[in-house]
């Protein structure tokens, strides 16, 4: 057997160093070769396992978060409309505190209403318009204590934050996927280079014969 020339620059360290995780390598991973190393069979292994995962793990973990944020703002929902309804009330007094605001009737304001339910007579303040004088009917909504509320929350806003929740959820698993497979390679990499100034340490003085001097 021949023994390896020392000045040949492909025998030199730098040079297998620069090549040795090179795709062009015959032990690159993902190649066919079965003298791949088993460091490149288990960087391989974990790249297809970390694949599946962002396949099937981030669509789950964006359905999870947005499904138990939409369950959880439909319960908040349900709760704060529980007893809402509605009533036919009239003004006591022209509107006043007007503001000018980008809507039809070009100014809104408040004014005291009064109602009558099976529970009796009751008062409140509400938002009215500009030009909606005293006895103008309104339709407003009073809770279970009878007590001017605003409109029932629809499914809109628990929608949105359902969606949001998802999005961020799978940005942050994509996210740490990916920081995980950029760690594994980093401490590997480290590895495979000791391992490789260790056994170049070995062999090296061999080649260039420094230990007959």
């Amino acid at each position: 057997m021949r023994t390896p020339d020392p000045r040949d620059p492909r025998n030199d360290r730098k040079h297998w160093r620069h090549r040795k995780h090179g795709p062009g390598h015959p032990h690159a991973a993902g190649g066919g070769n079965p003298l791949r190393r088993p460091a490149d069979r288990l960087r391989f292994c974990v790249d297809i396992l970390l694949m599946v995962v962002l396949i099937i793990g981030l669509p789950l973990a964006g359905w999870a978060a947005g499904s138990l944020t939409y369950d959880h703002y439909q319960g908040i929902a349900h709760s704060q409309n529980l007893g809402k309804h509605q009533v036919t009330a009239h003004l006591t007094a022209d509107t006043s505190h007007l503001v000018p605001v980008a809507l039809p009737g070009g100014s809104v304001g408040s004014a005291p209403v009064t109602w009558t339910d099976t529970s009796g007579r009751h008062t409140g303040r509400t938002v009215a318009f500009e030009g909606q004088k005293k006895g103008t009917s309104v339709r407003i909504w009073v809770d279970r204590a009878d007590r001017i509320t605003l409109p029932p929350e629809n499914s809109s806003v628990a929608l949105t934050a359902g969606v949001s929740a998802g999005i961020v959820a799978v940005a942050t698993a994509g996210a740490l996927v990916s920081g995980a497979r950029a760690g594994f390679h980093r401490s590997l990499d480290r590895r495979l280079d000791a391992r490789w100034e260790k056994e170049w340490s070995l062999v090296e003085p061999k080649w260039s014969h420094r230990s007959d001097r």
